[in-house]
């Protein structure tokens, strides 16, 4: 410690007296605007220098923030976390269970915006019912039911040109909703029904929730003196959670399961969470997937033939069909990778440390970018290419030769030097590269890591590969708008309308 740097030394921008660096947000200039979150962590990447670290002080109730861009420096300071490991208190959240609905949540605050053994002893109650394997695989069918929905769903909504309406992101957010109603409510919510109105609601206070956290959060606490508009939206929106999940709780789902052995308070409570966590994160996931392999045919076709190969043509898909499908597993990672949901997770650190050389005091929460490291050529090679390869465990010969065959093939048809055989290339060059380096285990944190990793993480999984499963086997997908733009909010969404153009192919034997 006494050889390290001074933790005054951490390079950052130069918070001004008594406004410290809240004014940046609260004016929101760039790289400041909180919904472009992600140019401020790569402005905070130039100022931190290669594999350094960044800092941003004196922020209104707020510890200050240290951003290491590092993969082995996030090692270190996740795997030194005691059983209990702290994140900064989200003020607006804790404020909601511990203030102003006290006489609801009590001493029962949830997983969320909460730490320490309050958050440990709900952890206990719900952990099992959540985390373990055959839980998951136990919501296969109910949520095949889902998505089965959604996609007679979408066929519905498609115009002449075979197009997705404007609006198919919001279609993404009830997909979703329905989802976490069927798995953890144990009940259909009415999401993918016409004009349904309660669906709605819902989304809209979704949206209220997590559209107004940024501003809630970064800029001065205005709300601690009076009820700003960002404050009422927010508190309405968690109102509304919580009287839909106390009206919606069933006698079936996970959180059916936690009621019978904690009671109706604690699954109402874990009820709130997982649709505050789980339907924003899960739909952007999804949009993200489906424009990336919109755009990498090569990829997509490859997908395609293990869909044919796999998928029954006469049941239902269940966990069995799942697992015989590493590719499509590979497509969702890769499109976390380059598009995570979650620009990065936090720490608060309970005692000094000492991060990329400096002296880092107790106290202090760490940010751990995740979604800049999984976006750097030293820990990705060609970060911008969408390459699933980089996740498969095949054998390497095998997959080398298939790049071959791919470019070979693409020369014999077309005869000539062109985009096709660029994108074989391309994906030959980088998955190549990855396979010399590996793939550090800290580069691309998607879902969080040690105990207070995504709880929902599964059931997320499963979501996810079912409806992916379903979409790419039924259409081929394609997009024809340039590029998608991202804004923070604080998940990582797309800014365009989602008009995919899906064609019906026919499977190949």
């Amino acid at each position: 410690m006494t050889r390290a740097r001074c933790f005054a030394t951490i390079p950052g921008p130069r918070p001004l007296p008594l406004l410290g660096n809240s004014w940046r947000f609260a004016i929101g200039q760039k790289p400041w605007r909180t919904r472009n979150l992600d140019i401020t962590l790569w402005n905070l990447r130039a100022l931190a220098g290669p594999g350094g670290t960044a800092k941003v002080a004196k922020l209104f109730g707020h510890p200050d923030l240290v951003f290491p861009f590092c993969a082995e420096e996030t090692a270190k300071i996740y795997r030194r976390e005691d059983s209990m490991p702290h994140r900064a208190v989200a003020p607006c959240l804790k404020h909601y269970k511990q203030e102003l609905r006290r006489e609801f949540f009590g001493d029962e605050p949830g997983l969320i915006g909460v730490h320490g053994l309050q958050w440990s002893k709900f952890r206990s109650k719900v952990s099992k019912a959540l985390v373990a394997p055959e839980a998951a695989r136990a919501a296969v069918p109910s949520l095949d039911g889902v998505a089965k929905d959604f996609l007679d769903r979408m066929e519905s909504l498609l115009d002449e040109n075979r197009e997705l309406p404007r609006d198919f992101l919001m279609e993404l957010y009830k997909w979703a909703l329905e989802s976490v109603g069927a798995w953890a409510l144990g009940t259909r919510l009415g999401c993918l029904k016409n004009n349904e109105a309660n669906a709605k609601e819902i989304i809209k206070s979704i949206h209220g929730f997590f559209h107004n956290v940024p501003e809630l959060e970064l800029s001065a606490p205005l709300w601690r003196l009076y009820s700003t508009p960002a404050y009422k939206n927010y508190i309405n929106a968690l109102d509304s959670f919580r009287s839909l999940c106390l009206k919606r709780l069933t006698g079936k789902g996970v959180c059916a399961e936690i009621a019978k052995k904690c009671g109706d308070k604690v699954a109402t409570i874990l009820a709130l969470d997982l649709l505050l966590v789980g339907v924003d994160t899960t739909a952007a996931a999804a949009a993200s997937t489906m424009y990336l392999l919109a755009q990498n045919i090569r990829a997509q076709i490859k997908l395609q033939k293990e869909l044919d190969q796999n998928l029954p043509k006469s049941r239902a898909l269940d966990s069995k069909v799942l697992d015989q499908l590493p590719y499509l597993r590979a497509c969702i990672k890769e499109a976390l990778r380059m598009k995570p949901v979650i620009l990065g997770n936090g720490r608060s650190i309970q005692s000094d440390a000492i991060i990329s050389g400096y002296q880092v005091p107790k106290g202090s929460h760490i940010v751990f970018p995740h979604y800049i490291m999984s976006n750097e050529e030293r820990y990705f090679p060609l970060p911008d290419e969408y390459v699933p390869e980089r996740w498969m465990r095949d054998n390497s010969n095998d997959t080398g030769k298939e790049f071959a065959k791919g470019c070979g093939h693409s020369v014999q048809i077309q005869g000539k030097s062109n985009g096709s055989i660029c994108e074989h290339a391309k994906a030959f060059s980088a998955w190549s590269k990855q396979k010399e380096i590996g793939i550090h285990p800290f580069a691309s944190l998607p879902f969080g890591f040690g105990r207070r990793m995504c709880i929902g993480k599964r059931f997320a999984e499963a979501e996810l590969q079912l409806l992916l499963a379903k979409i790419f086997y039924k259409y081929k997908v394609s997009w024809k708008y340039g590029e998608l733009t991202y804004s923070v909010t604080p998940t990582y969404v797309p800014n365009e309308p989602l008009k995919f153009t899906l064609h019906p192919r026919k499977p190949t034997e």
